[in-house]
């Protein structure tokens, strides 16, 4: 009989090395639907219709974080909570978009959800599985590294939300600055290109935009330099 394809471990340092396992393609549709919810969000704009396409691209996301969750509840209970809670906000804001309070609870649980998952990715870098292969880490690494971006995105958005005036854009066609511009800012200072037309001006968007600045560098850093390690070893990809 033909062997099934290697599965892919998610777990956590040390103590669950016996956790669930992630086949590659799980990664794919994970790293995929976050690189059209990333990078797709100006589609927003275009009217409810288009949003709501929009939001349906988080299944992608919500697929994987239940894959998680369903193989172990109670180690990735987290996962199951911002999951449901990113569901119940995104039906919330696709009915009331208007709704200041729909769009920063919607923001948030993205936040939230990202976070779990990127906890979860992150695990995998550190103690990488004995079955992970080199392509499965390098999706890892870069599913892990959206994350990152979309995670400080949210949280300036949260920040604008509740302290108006944080941020500064000389190009917004109303007051404040929304969270499609927050999301683009995060990815540009994520990897230090720095155009300076989203400027952070209160002393927390400042503080926020240089801890995003650092890890984005040593994220970069630290990871090639792993991946690099654990490329050289014959029997990872054997």
């Amino acid at each position: 009989m033909p062997q099934s394809r290697p599965r892919f471990l998610v777990a956590t340092p040390r103590r669950h090395r016996d956790a669930p396992v992630r086949t590659r393609w799980a990664l794919g549709v994970l790293l995929v639907s976050l690189v059209l919810l990333q990078f797709g969000y100006p589609i927003t704009l275009e009217g409810p219709l288009w949003t709501i396409a929009y939001l349906l691209l988080y299944g992608g996301v919500l697929f994987f974080g239940v894959r998680i969750a369903n193989d172990d509840p109670g180690r990735y209970w987290a996962v199951t909570v911002a999951s449901v809670l990113l569901m119940a906000a995104g039906i919330w804001f696709a009915v009331q978009q208007d709704d200041s309070t729909a769009q920063a609870t919607f923001i948030g649980t993205i936040g939230l959800l990202q976070l779990t998952l990127l906890m979860a990715l992150a695990a995998v870098l550190i103690s990488p599985p004995p079955r992970a292969g080199s392509i499965d880490l390098i999706l890892v690494a870069v599913s892990a590294y959206l994350l990152l971006g979309g995670v400080f995105g949210a949280v300036a958005s949260l920040l604008e939300f509740f302290q108006p005036g944080s941020y500064l854009d000389p190009h917004a066609t109303q007051a404040g600055v929304e969270w499609h511009s927050l999301f683009y800012n995060s990815y540009v200072t994520l990897s230090t290109l720095g155009y300076g037309d989203v400027v952070p001006v209160a002393p927390w968007a400042r503080s926020l935009s240089s801890l995003e600045a650092v890890l984005g560098t040593l994220f970069v850093a630290v990871v090639i330099a792993r991946l690099v390690g654990i490329a050289r070893r014959p029997a990872r990809d054997s």
